[in-house]
């Protein structure tokens, strides 16, 4: 089977992103970069350049020592796009919820110009930040590890 290059592209940035590797995700994606958080989140809204981009996978990543895990369910790639169907677990507090999230990504010049995160089921992805009182809940700090 032949590998398309936004396949080949998506891949190398998602194994970059799972490292923390920053200098190869800048190398990846376009220098004005933009993401496009959907649903009810604490990071909801757009995240601009690389640099607030980084800041917000970090954040993402101290959530995954508390509790969050995500894994990449299925790629779909097109010339100019590239599709991700993910599932995420996430065990805050007394909380646990899983949910999908589809994760588009627009290429142009074999870089990443843009992202859009959306959650499949916005009520249940919600579940995780919203709490019984209908507040929004920011997300707990790392785990100190001993």
């Amino acid at each position: 089977m032949i590998e398309h290059p936004n396949s080949l592209l998506v891949h190398h940035c998602l194994q970059a992103a799972s490292k923390g590797d920053r200098h190869t995700l800048r190398a990846l994606w376009a220098p004005d970069i933009v993401w496009h958080i959907k649903g009810q989140s604490p990071w909801r809204g757009d995240v601009k350049g690389a640099d607030q981009i980084l800041e917000y996978l970090a954040e993402i990543g101290s959530i995954g020592a508390a509790g969050l895990h995500t894994e990449v369910e299925d790629v779909m790639v097109s010339s100019d796009r590239a599709a991700m169907i993910c599932h995420a677990h996430a065990t805050i507090g007394d909380r646990v919820v899983d949910a999908d999230y589809l994760i588009i990504a627009k290429i142009i010049g074999r870089r990443i110009q843009e992202i859009t995160s959306v959650p499949v089921d916005p009520d249940r992805a919600a579940e995780l930040w919203v709490d019984t009182a209908g507040t929004m809940t920011t997300p707990p700090p790392p785990s100190a590890s001993t």
